[in-house]
């Protein structure tokens, strides 16, 4: 299979009957106008601000006759009309200044409206309830996102802010919750990630430690269970808990020991790795603990009896499937992904690459009608495995990078578990106009329909891509 770039002017909205769905101005509303008749669902993306102590831009206000004049709506053709009827509610426009002409012109394209976001501008100074920003203070919402985390059981997405702000934003109701998690100490976020069985533990590693806070139900505000320091009060630099939400795995900037924290009889011990720890990655069943170093070694736990064995791997990215059965490993400045299966029981180790590996070697690819290409593959940046087992993101750095930075697309693997374990090449994801590159990608934990991906680009966009799955 050939993968097939999407245009330069489109975006992508979702899979639906096992295609990638990617509309543009020159479609003249038919593909969105397709996705959206055969159930699909558009999510409108979101613009995070990056201004302390203020939630980020969301779904504030619906599309309404001040933002469109009657004369407005009467240029719009009959179906792109209707599409926005049906999509009204899964919408928000915010304009800046120099972009208002540009987003009446764009009106006239319902599929490219749909997935359109932009600021409102505002005059003079900014009250302590506005959520606009100044046209001038553009510049700021780049690199707004440092984090995002899925809820495990809830559609809802925490989303860290560079300047220590967690907000909370709901993906089916296109809402962003009133409440946020802030702190004076909590600086400076690398991760979060929410705990599984805890009724809404998120921990958040930053400068200050780790943050523990309780989200209960939106009735209730937030409670800072604890903050844990580093005894040598160095920056967390990632959090991963265990599958019962009883143990936290973390480590600090430049240290070569990861934490274990037992958060129940509030203890925790250190396991040493002997070389500076990049990245912990606990199995979805908790049974093992996967430790990534800056040297050439990796470092496999498994977690009955704590015993260690050490990989000749230096990886740059991993992800296990949700059954626990495979783990995904990037070499580091490879275009080579290793599937490592588990057929043993723990605490054996035993692991076996039965399926050769993956190989996304930089390519030139062309949109369908050659308008458009794009160096893609090269070293791999991240991977994740959504929930279902049969979808794997992928963000990658091209060689053709002038400055080293990922590539513009995220790449889509589908996987096939029996006879063997197959991986396919399914498709390429455009995020919205401007979004810049994808910095975080990742699979909500529950999406009835299928999967639901989340992609924080570099401008502080957060854009969503549902993937309906046909049934067997």
């Amino acid at each position: 299979m050939t993968w097939i770039v999407p245009n330069q002017d489109s975006v992508t909205l979702g899979e639906l009957q096992g295609e990638l769905y990617s509309v543009s101005p020159r479609d003249e509303f038919h593909i969105g106008d397709a996705f959206v008749r055969r159930g699909g669902t558009v999510f409108a993306p979101v613009r995070v601000t990056g201004l302390k102590q203020r939630r980020p831009f969301g779904q504030q206000e619906s599309l309404t006759e001040q933002d469109l004049n009657d004369e407005d709506w009467d240029r719009q053709a009959p179906g792109a009309l209707q599409l926005l009827k049906r999509t009204a509610k899964a919408l928000q426009v915010f304009f800046v200044e120099d972009e208002r002409k540009v987003a009446r012109s764009l009106l006239e394209s319902a599929a490219w409206f749909i997935t359109s976001t932009f600021v409102r501008p505002v005059d003079g100074e900014r009250d302590d309830t506005s959520a606009f920003v100044p046209a001038n203070n553009k510049k700021q919402l780049e690199e707004s996102i440092s984090a995002i985390a899925w809820h495990t059981s809830l559609t809802v997405l925490a989303v860290a802010q560079r300047d220590g702000v967690v907000s909370l934003y709901d993906a089916v109701a296109g809402e962003w919750d009133t409440r946020v998690l802030a702190h004076r100490s909590q600086q400076d976020i690398t991760s979060l990630e929410w705990s599984h069985y805890s009724g809404g533990v998120l921990a958040v590693a930053c400068r200050g430690g780790i943050f523990l806070w309780k989200v209960p139900s939106k009735r209730q505000e937030p409670e800072l269970l604890d903050i844990v320091t580093h005894p040598t009060k160095r920056s967390f630099q990632q959090v991963a808990w265990n599958e019962d939400g009883s143990l936290l795995a973390a480590f600090a900037d430049k240290t070569d020991s990861v934490f274990i924290i037992d958060v129940i009889m509030n203890r925790r011990s250190e396991l040493k790795c002997r070389q500076q720890v990049t990245a912990v990655h606990w199995s979805p069943t908790g049974a093992y603990l996967f430790v990534s170093t800056a040297s050439g070694v990796s470092v496999m736990w498994e977690t009955c009896t704590w015993q260690k064995e050490t990989w000749d791997v230096a990886a740059s990215s991993c992800a296990w499937s949700s059954n626990g059965r495979c783990l995904l490993v990037a070499h580091r400045n490879t275009s080579l992904i290793y599937p490592y299966e588990f057929p043993a029981t723990p605490p054996l180790i035993n692991v076996g690459i039965n399926t050769p590996p993956i190989d996304f070697a930089e390519k030139q690819l062309f949109s369908l009608d050659k308008s458009t290409f794009e160096y893609v593959g090269g070293a791999i940046k991240s991977l994740t495995w959504d929930p279902s087992g049969t979808r794997v993101a992928v963000t990658y750095t091209p060689s053709t990078s002038s400055n080293g930075d990922v590539g513009s697309l995220v790449a889509i693997f589908s996987v096939a578990w029996t006879p063997f374990l197959i991986f396919t090449m399914s498709g390429l994801i455009r995020g919205p106009p401007k979004s810049g590159v994808p910095r975080s990608v990742t699979f909500a934990s529950k999406f009835d329909e299928g999967a639901l991906l989340s992609i924080a680009w570099s401008s502080g966009l957060i854009s969503f891509h549902p993937f309906y799955f046909e049934e067997s």
